[in-house]
């Protein structure tokens, strides 16, 4: 009851959209002076037709309308690479991707934020892989990238709520990452790689799907570790374990602090498969998600959460097989999102700051019947 006490602040979102693809690629062996070497060039081109709205509703009925768009995107990307064995303990690959966004919004509520946007950017990679010695080799990555922000953002000149004038967003933000690692197979059975990496974004730009509208944030820095690790113990048992730890923090300075909301910094997945066991198979996977900031200061967080999953499988014919998952096998009680913010009830007589949760699905079981003819 924060806008609209009378009636509540129900509201419906709409998305409706159309995607269509391609994606092509060319590789072949040659030479560069004396070193062998491999080209590989390719294209991919994304378009969607989107019929998306916002709309105010009372016991799902609209009864008002925020924002209904028309929204076409094209993504046009090429890349070419060049993979080189300097040495028979040093690789390089040297790549360059060129990205096109085209937007195109037709506001059918607010004429203003209608318009098109267009915006282009070259991402340069670069890898190197030294070894391997004892079946154990080391990398290092770099390379330019980034991220769209909602076509409606591009266009908006008008906050749909207020009527207040926003500036417009940048189709393309700017992101600059580096790792470096070790991959290895130097135990009997284990495949293991750890890597530190490191994330720049020039902006956290967020479109407001509750508001219909952008919300521009601060550039930001994240880097961490990941471990991941492929395990055979025996023939018939197969052991994936997964580790993360993130440090993502704003790179600006600014009052309200420097946590970035909803950036969790842990997660872990461990999972084990009983595979080849005559015509059956099972696995059981454990899913961690640890706690992160829910606003800048750090003094609201999100809890963490254990999850169990259970799969288990039997060939019937060729190519066919039936399968049961059960998702969340113990039931327990997590949440899916968590967000902090103002709202407030009907019998509250002015808005409080509190935590909004979308509980995760409690057990569900799913079985599945593949036929192979």
């Amino acid at each position: 009851a924060l806008e609209r006490p009378a009636d509540g602040d129900q509201f419906s979102q709409q998305d409706k959209r159309t995607v269509y693809g391609v994606s092509a690629s060319h590789a072949f062996d040659h030479n560069l002076g004396s070193l062998p070497a491999r080209t590989e060039f390719g294209l991919q081109v994304r378009h969607d037709r989107i019929r998306v709205g916002l709309f105010d509703t009372v016991a799902r009925q609209t009864i008002g309308v925020t924002r209904d768009d028309k929204v076409q995107e094209t993504l046009l990307g090429v890349y070419g690479q060049t993979s080189v064995e300097v040495t028979p303990w040093l690789r390089t690959i040297v790549g360059l991707r060129a990205d096109n966004a085209r937007f195109r919004v037709d506001s059918l509520s607010q004429t203003a934020n209608s318009g098109s946007a267009n915006d282009h950017l070259l991402s340069p990679k670069l890898s190197l892989i030294l070894g391997p010695w004892a079946k154990t080799e080391f990398f290092f990555n770099a390379g330019r990238g980034f991220h769209s922000n909602d076509a409606r953002g591009t266009t908006t000149t008008i906050d749909p709520r207020t009527g207040d004038p926003v500036d417009k967003v940048p189709s393309l933000v700017v992101s600059r990452g580096l790792e470096v690692g070790a991959r290895t197979e130097w135990i009997p059975g284990l495949q293991s790689s750890l890597a530190l990496w490191k994330l720049d974004f020039d902006s956290e730009l967020v479109y407001v799907g509750d508001a219909g509208a952008t919300e521009p944030n601060r550039p930001s820095t994240r880097r961490g570790i990941e471990w991941n690790n492929r395990w055979i113990p025996l023939p018939w048992l197969l052991v994936d374990a997964d580790l993360a730890w993130t440090h993502a923090r704003f790179s600006d300075a600014d009052p309200a602090g420097d946590r970035i909301p909803n950036s969790v910094d842990k997660v872990a997945s461990i999972a084990f498969t009983a595979r080849d066991l005559g015509p059956w198979s099972a696995s059981v996977q454990w899913r961690y998600l640890g706690s992160g900031p829910l606003i800048e200061d750090n003094s609201v967080r999100s809890r963490s959460s254990l999850t169990t999953n259970l799969r288990v499988s039997r060939k019937l014919w060729r190519d066919s097989e039936l399968t049961l998952d059960v998702f969340n096998l113990f039931d327990r009680k997590v949440n899916d999102i968590e967000y902090f913010y103002e709202s407030q009830l009907k019998t509250e007589a002015a808005p409080v700051a509190d935590r909004h949760v979308h509980p995760a699905e409690p057990r569900t079981v799913r079985l599945t019947l593949k036929v192979g003819f």
